[in-house]
């Protein structure tokens, strides 16, 4: 018995740490974390009092800080989110179906590298918890049938465990850094903008951007196993929302001039078909193939557009799309 309590009492520090870690998420994660955990709430039917609405938006950060839910429709939420591919869209978009009526429109729009390239879902994805874990295996499958590398990283299993578990090793570092509860304000203010703002939230913080974004320095849409995962992921979301009825509005993000002049043609023609073979796979689908272009007067950086630019891009929108 006395080795038995010296046991729990030598444990005892690491059970609390780890309690800590998983109740208290938002006393520690960094500012991307209030997002991803309001649009894993909706989709779950935990905000809004479970209500369901006529426009979903889906997405990456182009899309969160472009479209103004409130400007759209009387009944529009943006679950977007900083990050995303359609992996993350299609397993949030599911769970909000099982949760809600189907809406009457899907907005959908990446960034174009989005459409090729995973550049976070060790980092947000697994670290957030974003999908489902009865969903894992389906994922896990399909990512070794494509040979998605961004997925099956190594020790990719064991990082998912200790993320599940709140394990000490895996965010450590992040409650250091918070010293605990450093980060609990900001990320409970963040969360309640997005929760009032229906998930339009801001990238940037210029006034202005008149550089070239990332999107420039490709030159060519890379199809490996990550590509070929995104593709299949962009497919079924497509499908669910052809199964449930929903109308389709897939869009393409604004840039700024300095970005659209120095994309390459070769790139830019191939991500243009790229979107339009999405497009024709369902009727029910309206396809835009190019991109707007905005002056840098309305970004906030390379890649973001301001609240300037989201009211531009948000009325475009709705006078072409809700009229």
């Amino acid at each position: 018995m006395k080795f038995i309590l010296k046991c729990i009492l030598a444990l005892a520090p690491a059970i609390i740490l780890v309690a800590y870690t998983l109740l208290c998420p938002f006393c520690y994660m960094d500012e991307e974390f209030p997002a991803w955990q309001f649009e894993k709430n909706v989709a779950a039917g935990r905000e809004y009092s479970g209500a369901g609405f006529d426009t979903v938006i889906l997405g990456d950060s182009g899309a969160m800080s472009s479209i103004i839910p409130e400007k759209v429709d009387s009944s529009c939420i943006n679950m977007a989110v900083g990050g995303a591919t359609a992996i993350e869209m299609y397993y949030f978009f599911f769970e909000y179906l099982e949760n809600h009526t189907p809406p009457e429109n899907a907005v959908i729009m990446f960034a174009p590298f989005h459409y090729w390239h995973i550049d976070n879902y060790k980092t947000r994805t697994v670290y957030f918890k974003a999908i489902p874990v009865s969903k894992l295996p389906e994922l896990y499958k399909n990512a070794k049938a494509c040979g998605a590398s961004s997925v099956l990283y190594e020790r990719y299993l064991s990082d998912e465990l200790s993320a599940r578990c709140s394990l000490p090793n895996k965010y450590l570092p992040a409650i250091g850094a918070a010293r605990f509860t450093g980060r609990l304000n900001i990320n409970k203010s963040i969360y309640a903008g997005l929760r009032d703002s229906y998930g339009y939230g801001t990238f940037g913080d210029q006034k202005e951007c008149y550089d070239e974004s990332y999107e420039t320095s490709y030159n060519d849409m890379v199809i490996d196993g990550d590509a070929k995962l995104i593709t299949l992921y962009m497919q079924k979301l497509l499908k669910l929302c052809d199964d449930n009825g929903i109308h389709v509005i897939l869009l393409q993000p604004a840039v700024n001039t300095a970005t659209y002049d120095g994309l390459d043609e070769h790139y830019y023609a191939s991500y243009r078909n790229h979107i339009k073979q999405m497009g024709m796979l369902f009727d029910n689908i309206e396809c835009e193939t190019q991109l707007r272009v905005y002056d840098g007067r309305y970004f906030s950086d390379t890649s973001h557009l301001n609240r300037s630019g989201a009211e531009k891009f948000t009325g475009e929108i709705r006078a072409v799309y809700y009229q």
